[in-house]
């Protein structure tokens, strides 16, 4: 696979009848596709417990640091795949020095599972981020052979749209966004003769 057919960084919207409880009306942010698989996350899975008491909860919180319940510290903690759901996964704006262990997603997003930027967040406590426990993961021709059953739609990649809109209203914004009318245009509602 080249670099031209790879499908990262993009999205993947399941389809509207996709049938797998784990993908169901979801988005996921692929950030690799290449001839040995895909990696992304998704991005409105099942919501957990708040940020900060998730991480208070796992004793991942620095001595020094008291985490305030605001901004990103507040928002629940997502399911971000089937795969390694023990693992923490931090979305955020890319900044002009990388992170540790950065993936950068396009010129706008990052991912890092390192556990060095996850307590940089929390010291600084003021950065827009999203947490994701597990991941999605494809084996090499896994996904092209879903995308060819259709199963998944692919569309772009667009930042604000993803931490700017609610999880529960992503799937059918960013379909609507991308065909050009909702999902529920699709619907079968008997033929005529």
């Amino acid at each position: 696979m080249t670099k031209s057919q790879s499908l990262a960084p993009g999205l993947l919207l399941a389809a509207p009848r996709l049938g797998d409880p784990n993908f169901e009306r979801t988005v996921v942010l692929l950030a690799r596709h290449d001839a040995e698989g895909a990696l992304g996350w998704v991005v409105n899975g099942r919501g957990l417990e708040p940020v900060a008491s998730l991480l208070t909860t796992a004793g991942l919180v620095p001595e020094a640091v008291t985490l305030v319940e605001a901004g990103a510290f507040a928002l629940p903690a997502r399911v971000g795949g089937p795969v390694a759901g023990a693992t923490g996964w931090v979305l955020y704006r890319r900044e002009e020095s990388p992170w540790e262990g950065e993936i950068a997603v396009n010129e706008a997003l990052a991912v890092t599972g390192d556990m060095d930027a996850l307590r940089e967040l929390m010291l600084s406590q003021d950065k827009d981020f999203r947490l994701f426990l597990g991941y999605a993961g494809w084996g090499p021709g896994q996904l092209e052979g879903e995308i060819a059953e259709g199963v998944w739609l692919p569309v772009g990649v667009d930042a604000e749209m993803i931490l700017e809109t609610s999880p529960e209203q992503l799937w059918e914004r960013a379909y609507k966004r991308s065909v050009g009318i909702a999902p529920g245009a699709f619907t079968s509602r008997g033929g005529s003769a």
